[in-house]
């Protein structure tokens, strides 16, 4: 028997995602409480909002505009970030968005062409970096390239470490006051989460206490972005750590293989895909499925190209659905969203960046609502139907066979596959219960 453990969630924010949305309560603590497995348990959720970031952007903004003011600039990033804040740009006269995205290169954003970073120094000195996760890096990897460049950031990094101290204040209190035996922390972006001295004192002042947390994301190619020093500081005080999306790089790491060497307790990692909140993300056989095709998400990376493909090919028989991209501010609520996932026949989904590889969220939310998921070709994905299936998931590696696949499945009607989101949730949280034990 598996006992109750007293817990304490400590869910940090991403992307100044409302808490109702955020990843941490959706894949972690809503799983978790609804197996019936904890005990009394409490939540703590905080982190960068969006008010904040407008307050921060308009700020840096205007700064930039009184030291360069109509002289060209070259905006850094061709992602979300960039076009969900737009507007706050308007006052500068933007020649040009630099990304490293090859796919990009050459195709109109907001009215401006997008260029590969090595070819700033011809449109412009002045650059403007738009990221908050990698603004540091991209930094560094503009004073490398030595194009004398003049570079504007939109994030104080004293202002963000003054946010930090506040929270690591409250969250200790917190804790200390519930007095838990185990907490579940969901980090957030790299270079703003709780760094391990928290942990270590939290760990040193409450002996029995266990700490899980959740990697969601990696870059093992640079070692500059953050992620694996990250990882290196979250193996010495977890006792527990999830990763979440890519199997195949947890056997480099179990095996000591670059570029993982310095990674030490790596057998404190295992590879356990969230599920999602299973009160939302369900099977209903009672609700027709009367949205033939549909993709969901921001227009990032290379999905612009599969939403324009898809839109040719079925018309209005495709939907694209939700995203902060374009001039679109607000995502969906999550309780739309997986409303309108319930009503969805076939799902597409893309990997967003070529850098990683990863069995994303939007693969569990289509399987537990019974949808027919078409996949990119994926390992990963592969890996998880492999441990956890199978599931209804269909694979391409490119347009022509993704179009006569869907085109097959129209006609063929293939039986909806349901699954049970709340057994999902149950020997999840029970295999993680079963490890710490």
């Amino acid at each position: 028997m598996l006992s109750a453990l007293k817990t304490f969630f400590a869910i940090h924010l991403f992307e100044s995602k409302s808490y109702e949305d955020s990843a941490g309560r959706l894949e972690v603590r809503e799983p978790m409480v609804q197996s019936g497995l904890l005990g009394e348990h409490q939540t703590y959720a905080f982190g960068w909002q969006e008010k904040d970031s407008i307050e921060l952007i308009k700020h840096s903004v205007s700064q930039c505009f009184e030291h360069i003011e109509k002289q060209p600039l070259v905006i850094y990033g061709a992602g979300a970030h960039t076009t969900q804040y737009w507007p706050y740009f308007n006052q500068l006269n933007i020649v040009a968005i630099a990304d490293k995205n090859t796919a990009l290169w050459g195709q109109i954003l907001k009215g401006v062409p997008v260029i590969s970073p090595a070819k700033i120094k011809h449109y412009s000195s002045n650059v403007l970096i738009s990221s908050r996760a990698y603004e540091e890096n991209i930094a560094t990897e503009l004073d490398q390239q030595k194009q004398n460049l003049v570079i504007f950031k939109l994030y104080d990094k004293q202002y963000m470490a003054s946010a930090l101290e506040t929270w690591c204040h409250e969250l200790a209190s917190r804790v200390k006051s519930f007095q838990p035996e185990l907490l579940v922390h969901t980090p957030t972006h790299i270079n703003e989460n709780i760094p391990k001295s928290f942990f270590l004192g939290l760990k040193a002042q409450l002996p029995k206490l266990k700490v899980i947390t959740i990697w969601w994301d990696y870059d093992e190619k640079n070692e500059a972005a953050g992620y694996l020093n990250y990882e290196r500081d979250v193996l010495e005080y977890a006792d527990l750590v999830i990763e979440n999306s890519n199997a195949s790089r947890l056997e480099r790491m179990h095996r000591r293989q670059a570029p993982y060497e310095r990674h030490q307790h790596v057998e404190r990692v295992i590879f356990h895909p969230t599920w999602f909140d299973p009160s939302l993300f369900y099977y209903d056989e009672a609700i027709d499925k009367n949205i033939e095709i549909a993709l969901f998400g921001s227009v990032v990376g290379e999905r612009q190209a599969w939403i324009e493909l898809l839109r040719q090919a079925f018309g209005k028989r495709f939907k694209h659905i939700g995203g902060v991209s374009g001039e679109q501010k607000d995502p969906i609520a999550i309780t739309e969203y997986a409303a309108l996932l319930r009503q969805t026949k076939i799902v597409i989904n893309t990997q967003t960046y070529g850098f990683r590889k990863q069995c994303k969220g939007k693969v569990r939310e289509a399987v537990q609502c019974g949808c027919i998921l078409f996949e990119q070709e994926n390992s990963e994905t592969k890996v998880f139907n492999k441990l956890n299936g199978p599931f209804a998931i269909e694979y391409f590696s490119d347009p022509a066979e993704l179009i006569k696949g869907i085109e097959l499945q129209l006609v063929s009607h293939t039986p909806i596959q349901g699954v049970d989101s709340v057994k999902l949730a149950k020997t999840w949280t029970e295999t993680i219960l079963i490890k710490l034990a």
